[in-house]
Formats: C-alpha cells, structure tokens, sequence
C-alpha cells in the first residue's frame, strides 16, 4: 500500500462503502479462527460469538462514542481494513469492501465465496447496494482526519456505525480485540492474542545467543511510487513483532518516524548496507510480492552484504492482520533466525 495516497483513497473507499455496505455476518472458519467453535450460517452469522449476551449490546469509546448495538447481529457490514479480521473470527459478511482480497489467502478467500462487494477502493462504495443489504450494524476503521471525504454522516442514517479510530494502517491489529469484543468473542479471541505474544517471546528465549550474533535486521518492501522502496519504522506491526521476538532492528530510519514505513529512494539502496538480516514483504506462499520483487530484482540491492551472505528471508502477508497471517510471520522469524549467518 501506497505511503500518502493509499491509505486516503483506501479509507474514503471502504468507509464510504461501509457507508453504503452492509456485511451479514456468516463466515466459516478455519482451524486457526480466532474463537470458532461453531461454523457460521446465515442464521447464527457470528459463529465466534461465546459470551451469550442478548438483546443489545454497548460499544464504548468508538469514533461515535458509545453506540448500541444487538448483542447478536445478523446483518454486519464490514469496513476499510476490517475484512480479513471478520473471516478470522468466524464471521461471514453479507457485503464486503472488497480491500481485504489483496491481502487475504486462498483459503480465507474461499470462506467468503459469494458475497457481493459494496465497493472497491478504486471507485468507491455502492450505497444502493449497502442499503439494499438492510444491515443491523456497520462496524469499519476510520481515520478522523477523512471523516468528511467518507462521507461517514451518511452511514449513520443506514445503521448503527461502530467506527474504530485508527492512524496508521498497521493501527488495525489493534482493533482486533475490540472488534471481537463487540461481536461477543472478545475472551477466546484474547487467548490467542496472548498467545501470540508468548510465542514471540519464546523465540527470544529459546535463541539468545544466536541472536546476539546475528546484528541488526531490518524489513523492507517495495513502493507503489516510482524510483522507491520502503522500510518499516518503530511505528509499524513488523517492526514490533520482530522486536519482540528478541532481534534487533536497525538504526537506518529515523527513532521518531511519521509513518509506518520510511520511503526511500532506490538510488540510496545502500542505507540497507547496515543490516546483516533483511525480511522482505512475501504472499502466502513466501514469495516475492510485485512490487517487492522489482526492489529485490535491482543489482543494488543483490549487492547488499545480507543478501549476499543469503540472511534474505521472506515476511508473509505483513498486511492481513489476522491470527492466521500473525502464526506465519512467527514462522518465518524462527526459520530466519535458525537459517542467519552471524554477522562479520
């Protein structure tokens, strides 16, 4: 996703299909869904749902305040960024902005066959087809600063909006609990974000001294603007997941940074020389995205002492903020740091 642009169209887009769209929710889960105990069906469409609560439901704190929602909707719409999180946790919508396929699996993308998108980011939302959806609730994430260019005022007249505020794109992972509690699966859901955690910290433990060996690492990707690449800052969830696990980040971005990534030219390729370990924005499958493939394919870059010494390592799916995505991610930490040469 763009650095400026991306995040502005994508928001004006998704809210504003949240806007216009309405998610049923009704989803089937894998085995790694957040909370599922229960296959979603159109009439129990919150197959993650634990808490049993009924009639209404209150969701503080949101952009709105507080909104009163039905303790068990059935109609759901889902918003910018939000799409994934809803497949995660067992949760089939009856219309979806259709942003969440560029970073959804093959598999996750099988569990939502057949529901209609109420927009794209490309053209915006469809309000015709969001009312038509009849939703009991529009749930997305919304930056404050593109309230206005959403048109979010209008959604409000659809349904009740449970808005999620966010700043930065990788922000959404922090709306996971939230966006579970409000759906009565906030306890499961829980549990395995800990365990997340855990699992990170584990790989730290478990691999101390081989860490201190292996320098300073760093994660990059490519550019939707030409002539660029970008690299994580201390704002972005790679960077925080692979802190965690007990690497140490490089110091080639600035320590109070204004986004997520650091957008650089590729003429300065070489600020990467730094790093003895590079992760680099991979699909599912581990490989190169296309626009990360275009940096990887640059001579600079095959020239970099990581690279050449074979500590690239791929970085799945660093866009899905789900359970799913976090596991595989975990994954490749612990497959890089037991493949790393010590840096020289």
């Amino acid at each position: 996703m763009g650095v400026k642009n991306g995040l502005r169209r994508g928001a004006a887009l998704a809210i504003a299909l949240i806007t216009t769209g309405a998610l049923v929710t009704a989803c089937g889960s894998s085995d790694d869904s957040a909370n599922s105990t229960t296959k979603a069906t159109a009439e129990n469409p919150v197959g993650c749902q634990t808490d049993g609560q009924t009639g209404n439901r209150v969701i503080k704190d949101t952009f709105y305040g507080d909104v009163t929602i039905p303790a068990q909707p059935k109609r759901i719409v889902s918003g910018w960024l939000l799409g994934t999180q809803f497949i995660d946790l067992n949760v089939r919508p009856v219309g979806m902005l259709d942003d969440y396929k560029k970073n959804a699996t093959t598999e996750e993308l099988s569990e939502v066959q057949g529901i209609p998108d109420v927009g794209s980011i490309q053209t915006g939302f469809n309000a015709e087809e969001v009312i038509s959806l009849k939703p009991d609730v529009i749930i997305t994430a919304v930056r404050p600063d593109m309230v206005e260019d959403l048109h979010m005022d209008q959604l409000k007249e659809i349904a009740p909006v449970v808005a999620f505020p966010i700043q930065e794109p990788t922000d959404v992972w922090s709306v996971y609990p939230k966006l579970a509690a409000a759906l009565g699966c906030g306890d499961s859901a829980q549990k395995q974000l800990d365990q997340l955690n855990t699992d990170l910290g584990q790989i730290a433990t478990d691999n101390k001294d081989a860490e201190a060996k292996l320098g300073s690492v760093a994660y990059v990707e490519g550019s939707e603007q030409p002539a660029t690449y970008q690299i994580a800052t201390n704002k972005s969830l790679s960077y925080d997941r692979i802190t965690k696990a007990g690497l140490k980040y490089f110091d080639g971005v600035p320590a109070d940074p204004k986004r997520y990534v650091e957008l650089v030219s590729t003429e300065d390729i070489a600020r990467l020389s730094s790093a003895n370990v590079l992760f680099f924005e991979a699909d599912e499958n581990g490989k190169p995205t296309k626009r990360t493939q275009a940096l990887l394919d640059q001579e600079a870059f095959k020239n970099l002492p990581a690279v050449k010494a074979g500590n690239l390592f791929p970085y799945r799916l660093p866009y899905a903020y789900t359970v799913g995505a976090a596991k595989d991610q975990i994954d490749d930490i612990k497959a890089a740091v037991e493949k790393a040469k010590p840096a020289q």
